[in-house]
Parts: structure tokens; sequence; C-alpha cells
């Protein structure tokens, strides 16, 4: 009886070891792929300007509280202006003035806006994904008490608006955008379903 007990203890260790131990080896463990990150498109590099958004001037948003064109101030764009670097990087500049105000035409002041934008940006498949790092922007009169006279409205709530109106019309509808380029021209096409466009021209 003792033999056969024996007998079995070993066969059940040998059970225990064939079955038990084999978690001593190492199981094959699929290591996780790290995407390489894209080389920006040669085409895409360097200067832009904004030619439309929407198939409109690029800065009627500027404009867009008068809903009749001939009440609205003229607006006279002097750059308007992305730059994507090799790096990953892009700037926006925007300079413009606006000036002959309807409801003054005699009046000769003008309000002049100078600002930059900058952050990242990554191209895969043809979708540019750009994100906004930080921001610069002054505004100013001439005269200088113009601004505050004219709009009854200090600088710092004009800033505040026109930033709103920028990340409005300009930052979230291309923040993600399909692009194509032909030659001096790059279009960006919002993957959403506004199908918000933006033309640019080198």
């Amino acid at each position: 009886m003792t033999h056969k007990f024996m007998v079995f203890s070993v066969l059940f260790v040998c059970l225990i070891t064939m079955f038990g131990c084999g978690s001593d080896e190492e199981e094959p463990t699929t290591k996780p792929t790290t995407k390489e990150p894209m080389e920006p498109p040669e085409e895409l590099l360097g200067s832009w300007n904004v030619v439309s958004i929407n198939g409109e001037d690029p800065l009627i948003f500027v404009n867009a509280d008068e809903p009749d064109e001939e009440d609205r101030p003229k607006i006279t764009t002097e750059n308007f202006i992305y730059e994507f670097d090799s790096d990953g990087s892009w700037t926006l500049n925007v300079k413009f003035e606006m000036g002959e105000f309807p409801e003054e035409p005699e009046n000769e002041g003008k309000i002049v806006l100078n600002g930059d934008w900058s952050g990242t940006y990554t191209v895969d498949d043809s979708v540019l994904s750009m994100v906004k790092l930080e921001t610069d922007v002054d505004i100013t009169s001439v005269p200088e008490d113009f601004f505050e006279d004219f709009f009854e409205v200090s600088m710092i709530e004009a800033k505040n608006e026109i930033l709103e109106k920028f990340k409005t019309h300009v930052f979230n509808p291309f923040a993600k955008t399909i692009i194509s380029i032909d030659g001096d021209s790059l279009t960006l096409e919002s993957t959403g379903s506004a199908k918000n466009k933006m033309i640019l021209e080198k």
C-alpha cells in the first residue's frame, strides 16, 4: 500500500512539474510598436499667405457684427501669413488696419492690430494637426485715445474679443484639416462636418 502511495506521489509531482513549472519560461510578448513621427512634406514648408476662408476675405469675421457691408469699417490687411518649419513648429502673423468708419466718416482715426500665434504641427496621411501654444497680440489706435473714445470699450476688452474671434473662426475650425498642395496653392479642409476651407498661396 505504501509502495502504491509513493508511486502515486511521484506521478503527482511529475505532473505538477510539467504543468506548473512551465510558467518559469518566458511567454512571448509583443512589444508595443511606437510610430515614428512623420516628416512634414517638403512642399508644405515655408510661408503661406491666407487668401480666403470659406470663399470670403479671411478677416471678414472681424466685421461680422455689421450685417450690411456699407456699415463696416474698411480693413486693410498687411499680413495674414502662416509659416511651417521643418522642426514641426508653425507661426501665424496677422497685421491689419481698420479705418474709414461709416458712423463717423469725417473721423480719420484708425486701429492697428499686430498678432503672432505659434505652436506645433504634425502631418499624417495628408491630415494636418495644429496645436496653438503661444499668443502675442497688440492693438493700438491713432490717435491714441481714438479706440476707447469711438468704441467705448477698453483695449483689454477689445483684445479679448479679437482673440475669441480668431479662436472661433481661424484656429478651432482648422485645428485638424486635410491638406492638398498644388504648386503654389495650399488648401486646408476641416475634417469636421462643417467643411470649412482655407486657401493659402506662396
